[in-house]
């Protein structure tokens, strides 16, 4: 960081003086004297490298799992609905206890109540007293005429309106109702307030409600309650509201009438009434067990007016609140009792339902034969008949399917139902293993009239058939048919998969993919979600995309928990991560599959390669610990003669190559013919020169592939070793024209580079030098192939050359130890090209470190020509002086000179402060060299020095911008522009200065005086 600042005020200052210079009239030259002066001391000779031995590692080939796409289980497929949903119990008629309802109040009869008066005389009075005493003793037909009577003769109004109020009640209640509706409604016209014309309201409501007409039978109850009701009626008429309501289906409202009315303290029979009618609602609401709940308060008070249909209802509703033992209790207790109710039929019905939710299929089956021999037109039989086929192939069973279908087909079906047997009949043989009946059938449905339910879903069967028959070409189509249908969610699935997996066994593994993505999109089970995912997985590795396999791939393995497929998949990912060359993702996969499944076949695999891997990443002692724990079970493995290799490349790495021979020739027993360079390389090492060769040899002539490469190149190492060049150059030249190898194809461009520098083919070992560290950089090749370019042409003076490789070593190698031992051949390369800033700046700090250095007088002579190149001209002759009194003797000192010495700025000795200050710019710290630039930027100033001092005040506003310093070198800085008078360039500082967080009120006000100096607001 500190060269770099030092560096940046340094150009700033050469900038200025070469502004200056051309301001005078002159031409400024980057060495300006330097170009006279003696090179400094050659450049050293370049060593020899030695080329290393094949490196083995590479040839150590990771297990490779004999895998691949487990088949994708496919869900289960819910069979289609019916043609038609089961008949659901119609809603009772409406009926009521007429006993329930209150009448008029009525006096007790007197004594001699029917008398002559009435009888023979007429007196309408006397007709009516006789015919309410008549009603009284339940002598309803003479009542009824008495009634008549007065209503025929007329007279006294009130007299017949009261008459005909009872003429209703007593008609009601003899059963005819033909003109009731005109009786009441007249008594409720002529006494709307009165009494008599409430209680004829109130049966008015009841009569119209039973008569069918419940729109109006709810507007005269919900009027009746609006008024003054006597308190006896208010029970029956919310009652009755409530009846109107269920009635006209508004079974929410209905509900809310009858719970608010049982609330309340009602009558007994009443109140029972009530739960009947509240039970059939709440089932008609999807309660059903609330349902069951009231139609038992109902039912326990024993016989009444609708305890069959109470009875039909208990049982129906208890069985869709799931209590099919109760229901089927229920229902038979309602035939027992009630052979012949009304609802014999809907009460088999539903006993066959809930027979079959117990599994009971033969009672079932029982039920449904009485049901259809009951000699009556139904519409229940044919449901019944479906519910039966249904329940056969859902609960599989064989014998009873083979006579109900064929006993179902023998009918005389409509299209929609015939289709759905079918579709049913299929499956039923499709699971007893009947493929050829089964696919007939499903052809069947899928062509017929049926609904598109059932088509898709004889479609999906015939799917699935053609894939397992592996016809995949017409599984795919007949899936990729069904998909453009719009189907069912269920068969949507399923169709996918089908297409998935068939495009997959054709190969198709883009069509494949988008298939299994597909999949994943729909809602899915985890299971299955998983085992998709894994499908996936291996269409994009088959398509070329192994990471986006292996992203699948974890996802399958993070969400499978204990699945048998998981450590091969493991496995399989971790081999797959190392070809990407991510050899951490890959040993954390290995290590996870090993900590899991220890006992796992992939287990033992998954343990060599985790030490591979290691032997890649250099940490043989790792792989030798994971060896040891395979020694136990390696002879019996098949990968013995793999393991023993790996062992023999550990114990090389870790310098036992006795040991290593050993595990090479036991691999070479195994059958491991890469043993064979593995004990030339053991022999290389040793720098057994002759025996490596003729392993080398034998391997190259026994093996293929990446064994026979790493012992070509064994052979050619060995010859560049012994000097050989011609063999070398024999044996390197065919390896380099194929693909680069990174396990042979480094050393032998090493080689080559090298032996181009000697032979000075400068051009050639700079393009082999950078190709190493561009196609290699990892390579321990890279750094020496750029350290022997960079020293060979040094010495023979190629000083482009040498800086470029110098340069690309210290950016792409800056730990390697050629960069501090080429410091000062970098330093003249960069002299020599141009760049004598960066030069002084390696060079201080080399001479501030290397006191007791051999190499000193050639970095202060480097040091003093880079000033001189800088225009730094007291800094050079400094040095000279310095070079001449300490090392009289050494190389290139005659041209050495002395420079003036400089006033220290404290005592006014402006010139011997200045190179202090200068040296200050290099301080670590940069708010001290903030201020050793200010105070430059001062003493230039008070010199007269402007532009010097502007550059200075730049230099320590750029250093610490944050800081005191600088704050106060941008003050400095615009007065020295309005000394040069640059006022623009004032003004820019100046208004840096006030736009600078932090500034001291002095300085901000100082600035805004200078502005206004200037004539700037």
């Amino acid at each position: 960081m500190s060269r770099r600042r030092a560096a940046v005020g340094l150009a700033l200052l050469v900038t200025l003086s070469a502004l200056a210079a051309v301001a005078q009239g002159q031409t400024p030259s980057p060495l300006s004297g330097a170009a006279a002066a003696p090179a400094a001391p050659a450049a050293s000779a370049t060593p020899r490298p030695t080329l290393p031995p094949p490196d083995l590692v590479p040839a150590l080939r990771l297990v490779s799992p004999p895998l691949d796409k487990p088949a994708v289980a496919l869900p289960s497929l819910p069979l289609p609905a019916a043609p038609a949903p089961f008949p659901m119990l119609p809603p009772p008629a409406v009926a009521s206890d007429l006993g329930l309802r209150p009448t008029a109040p009525m006096p007790p009869p007197r004594a001699l109540a029917c008398n002559p008066l009435g009888s023979v005389f007429g007196v309408a009075s006397e007709q009516l007293e006789c015919g309410r005493a008549r009603y009284q003793k339940g002598e309803l037909e003479p009542a009824l005429a008495e009634f008549q009577a007065v209503i025929g003769r007329g007279g006294d109004r009130a007299v017949v309106r009261e008459a005909r109020y009872w003429t209703a009640e007593t008609m009601l209640r003899l059963g005819r109702r033909d003109a009731v509706v005109t009786h009441l409604d007249i008594v409720a016209k002529e006494d709307p307030r009165g009494e008599l014309g409430a209680y004829a309201t109130h049966s008015l409501g009841w009569v119209v409600l039973e008569r069918g007409d419940a729109e109006r039978a709810l507007e005269i109850f919900q009027r009746f309650l609006r008024g003054s009701v006597p308190p006896d009626l208010v029970p029956t008429a919310r009652h009755g509201r409530a009846l109107s309501l269920h009635a006209l289906k508004r079974y929410p409202e209905a509900r809310d009438e009858w719970l608010s009315l049982l609330s309340r303290s009602v009558p007994r029979p009443l109140a029972a009434e009530a739960s009947y009618w509240l039970g059939d609602t709440l089932g008609r609401l999807g309660d059903p067990a609330a349902a069951a709940q009231r139609l038992q308060i109902f039912t326990a008070a024993g016989p009444q007016l609708l305890i069959e249909s109470g009875l039909m209802r208990l049982g129906w509703w208890r069985r869709e609140a799931g209590q099919p033992l109760e229901a089927v209790k229920t229902y038979r207790g309602l035939l027992t009792a009630y052979p012949r109710t009304a609802e014999a039929l809907w009460a088999r019905a539903g006993l066959v339902r809930a027979l079959l939710d117990l599994d009971d299929y033969p009672a079932a089956r029982a039920e449904a034969r009485l049901l259809e021999r009951s000699g009556v037109s139904n519409t229940l039989a044919p449901s019944v008949r479906l519910l039966l086929a249904r329940h056969v192939v859902e609960k599989n069973l064989t014998a009873e399917a083979e006579t109900l279908f064929t006993d179902l087909l023998a009918l005389d079906l409509d299209t929609g139902t015939r289709g759905y047997v079918l579709a049913l009949n299929g499956e039923a043989l499709r699971r007893t293993g009947q493929t050829a009946e089964a696919r007939e059938r499903f052809v069947g449905a899928r062509q017929g009239q049926g609904s598109a339910e059932v088509r898709t879903f004889a479609g999906a069967r015939l799917a699935q058939m053609e894939l397992e028959a592996r016809q995949l070409e017409q599984a795919r189509d007949m899936a990729d048919r069904l998909l453009a249908e719009a189907p069912t969610p269920a068969v949507r699935l399923y169709a996918g998969i089908v297409a998935a997996e068939a495009s997959y066994g054709l190969r198709q593994y883009d069509r494949a993919a988008a298939h299994y993505r597909r999949v994943l999109a729909e809602p899915i089970e985890p299971a299955l979600a998983s085992s998709v995912r894994l499908g996936l997985g291996w269409a994009e590795l088959r398509r070329g995309r192994p990471d986006a396999a292996r992203a699948e791939w974890t996802q399958f393995v993070d969400g499978a928990g204990q699945d048998p497929r998981v450590p091969a998949v493991l496995l399989l990912s971790a081999e797959q991560s190392a070809r990407a060359g991510d050899d951490a993702g890959a040993r954390a996969l290995l290590e996870r599959l090993v900590s899991r499944f220890p006992d796992d076949e992939q287990a033992s695999p998954a343990r060599l390669d985790h030490a591979i891997l290691f032997l890649r990443a250099g940490d043989h002692a790792g792989a030798l610990r994971d060896l040891d724990q395979l020694a136990g079970r390696a002879a019996l493995s098949p990968y013995i003669g793999r393991i023993r290799m790996t062992r023999g490349v550990a114990l090389l790495r870790a310098g036992r190559p006795d040991d290593a021979r050993t595990e090479f020739r036991g691999a070479l027993l195994d059958g491991e013919d890469a043993a064979r360079v593995g004990l030339g390389v053991a022999a290389f090492t040793s720098r057994q020169w002759d025996e490596a060769a003729r392993q080398f040899a034998a391997a190259r002539d026994a093996a293929v592939g990446s064994v026979a490469a790493a012992a070509e190149y064994g052979l050619a190492a060995v010859a560049f070793n012994q000097g050989k060049t011609d063999d070398f150059r024999r044996l390197a030249e065919p390896l380099l024209t194929g693909p680069g190898d990174p396990a042979t194809t480094p050393g032998l461009l090493l080689g080559m580079a090298y032996l181009a520098g000697e032979e000075r083919k400068w051009a050639d070992a700079r393009t082999l030098a950078l190709r190493l560290s561009r196609d290699f950089p990892k390579s321990d090749a890279a750094p020496a192939a750029l350290a022997a370019l960079g020293a060979g042409a040094a010495r023979d003076g190629q000083w482009p050359i040498a800086r470029e490789a110098y340069v690309a070593l210290a950016t792409g190698y800056p730990r390697h130890p050629a960069n501090e031992a080429a410091t000062l051949d970098v330093a003249e390369a960069l002299i020599r090209t141009g760049a004598p800033a960066e030069a002084r700046s390696r060079l201080e700090t080399f001479v501030d470190g290397k006191a007791g250095d051999p190499r000193r007088p050639r970095a202060l002579l480097l040091l003093a020509q880079a000033y001189e190149a800088g225009g730094e001209k007291d800094k050079a002759l400094d040095l000279y002086a310095r070079l001449r009194r300490d090392y009289p003797s050494a190389e290139g000192m005659e041209r050495a000179t002395f420079a003036q010495a400089r006033l220290l700025q404290s005592d006014g000795k402006w010139d011997s402060a200045r190179p202090l200050l200068q040296k200050a710019l290099d301080a670590e710290d940069p708010v001290t060299a903030a201020e050793a630039a200010f105070r430059l930027g001062e003493g230039h100033r008070g010199a007269g020095q402007h532009g010097e001092a502007v550059q200075a005040y730049m230099t320590a506003a750029y250093l610490a911008p944050e800081a005191a310093w600088g704050r106060k070198a941008l003050l400095g800085a615009g007065q020295s522009f309005v000394a040069l008078r640059q006022n623009g360039s004032a003004v820019i500082v100046y208004r840096k200065l006030l736009a600078a967080q932090d500034a001291e009120p002095e300085l901000t006000e100082a600035a805004r005086k200078e502005l206004k100096s200037l004539g700037v607001n």
